[in-house]
């Protein structure tokens, strides 16, 4: 989140500001036409009112502190928190569409997408602009299989490149945001167009080489994606999304006991995902191993999977 901090300068800088008003006062409620000068007790109402909205600015901007302090610590309730009160405190301050967009991308963490997407859609009605809250939109579109959304998000930020607040970084985001849900959708040829242009602009990006290869893969071409992959392994060895992929590919080329080996170092680095254990048990079976298939099945009831979701492979494991 690279902007997550910008509502501290805000705050200082607006929030902490004098508020004397003009030495006039002109009554709106019904009734009370014309203008009149201030009494002694205006003023006392309105060093109350300073005192009290000081008082408010100051604590907005120590709960945006200790919410970023938060997030920084992958402490998402507390940032929650946090930043509802300050929106609570001051819920007509000038960037609290940015708490908002951070309370999205809260949401998404927490698996919350459906909530993100509401979030994400009332700050952008508000600044249509605001490019990185579309594309976290269009992020959480894709979670929820949402894909036809999800590309009309990325479509505008490429389609209007000379605004300001484009970056080239943004750019290929919403380049890749459009790739993915070009994939969801069945486009592979343009999935892959937009894939192989993220790569040749930045060859360091694994994600958009991984999820080349799985589009290589959706093409007829799972021998060429299995030597992207293992060229990503080699580069990432400990890379779980390249690790994963690759023994999904080797998977369907017939090849179990190298996709074991793969699932063998991914339960090392991840050994509470019950979904490499039921990998691994497949290739297993593949291979005869019964035994060390049913441990493994086991493994993953102990982790919370339903004893019926494993059912048939547990028959196929006697």
């Amino acid at each position: 989140m690279n902007n997550i901090l910008r509502p501290l300068a805000l705050s200082a800088s607006i929030f902490l500001a004098g508020t004397l008003g003009a030495q006039t006062i002109i009554p709106l409620q019904r009734g009370q036409g014309g203008i009149r000068s201030k009494t002694v007790d205006d003023y006392k109402r309105e060093q109350h009112t300073d005192k009290r909205e000081q008082s408010d600015s100051l604590a907005y901007v120590d709960n945006l502190r200790r919410a970023f302090n938060a997030l920084y610590a992958d402490s998402l309730g507390q940032a929650e928190t946090l930043f509802n009160e300050a929106l609570k405190l001051r819920p007509a301050a000038e960037g609290n569409h940015i708490i908002k967009y951070n309370l999205g991308l809260v949401d998404m963490a927490r698996g919350r997408n459906v909530q993100a997407v509401e979030k994400l859609t009332a700050v952008i009605k508000d600044y249509p602009n605001y490019f990185d809250a579309r594309l976290a939109r269009a992020e959480a579109n894709l979670q929820l299989g949402r894909a036809a959304e999800a590309q009309d998000d990325a479509q505008q930020v490429l389609d209007q490149p000379e605004l300001d607040g484009i970056t080239p970084q943004l750019l290929e985001r919403a380049r890749f945001v459009r790739a993915a849900a070009r994939y969801q959708l069945r486009l592979f040829t343009e999935a892959h167009a937009d894939l192989q242009h993220i790569i040749s602009a930045n060859p360091q990006n694994t994600n958009a080489q991984i999820l080349d290869a799985l589009t290589l893969q959706q093409m007829g071409q799972p021998k060429e994606a299995l030597n992207r992959l293992n060229l990503i392994v080699s580069a990432h060895p400990d890379m779980v999304d390249a690790l994963s992929t690759r023994a999904a590919v080797e998977a369907e080329l017939n090849m179990p006991a190298l996709a074991r080996a793969d699932y063998d170092r991914l339960v090392e680095l991840q050994p509470n995902e019950s979904a490499y254990y039921i990998e691994r048990a497949k290739m297993l079976l593949r291979l005869g191993e019964k035994k060390a298939a049913r441990t493994d099945l086991d493994k993953a009831i102990k982790l919370g999977v339903p004893h019926g979701m494993v059912q048939p492979l547990l028959l196929q494991a006697k």
